[in-house]
Formats: C-alpha cells, sequence, structure tokens
C-alpha cells in the first residue's frame, strides 16, 4: 500500500518561507486547503499532486509517499 506523506508537503513549503496562502495561490485553491492537504484532513488528487510537483520543482514524485512506488520490499 502507498501512503501520501502529508508532512513532506508542508516541509517543501517551509523550505521555501512560503504559507500555505502562497502554495493556495500557486494552486487556485485556499490557504485552508493547504492546511487540510498538510495535516491529512482532504485527499490530494493525482492532478493536484502533479501541480504540487511542479510548483516544488520536484523530479521524482515518490518523495511524497511513505511507500515507494515501485519499492519492492514492501510488496504489492
Amino acid at each position: 500500500m502507498i501512503e501520501f506523506n502529508f508532512g513532506k508537503l508542508r516541509e517543501l513549503r517551509k523550505q521555501r518561507h512560503w504559507k500555505q496562502d502562497d502554495v493556495g495561490e500557486r494552486m487556485c485553491c485556499s490557504g485552508p486547503n493547504v492546511s487540510k492537504w498538510e495535516l491529512g484532513m482532504n485527499q490530494v488528487t493525482a492532478s493536484d499532486l502533479a501541480r504540487l510537483a511542479d510548483i516544488f520543482g520536484v523530479k521524482n514524485m515518490n518523495i511524497f509517499f511513505i511507500k515507494s512506488i515501485g519499492d519492492e520490499k514492501h510488496g504489492k
């Protein structure tokens, strides 16, 4: 099973000294929605995840997951 690493989103945002509203503006949503993503209260869609990766300059989207896609140690 693959789990989203909600803390990674917060970590990337803080590294850039951005507020949740800053990310929300780039994502065309509200700061409170970003907060809910970071807290795991709202699911992040695949299209939102792709957009977040683009905003943060992430080349490998596996960093957003606790168990990496294709990680054979964890089984299928």
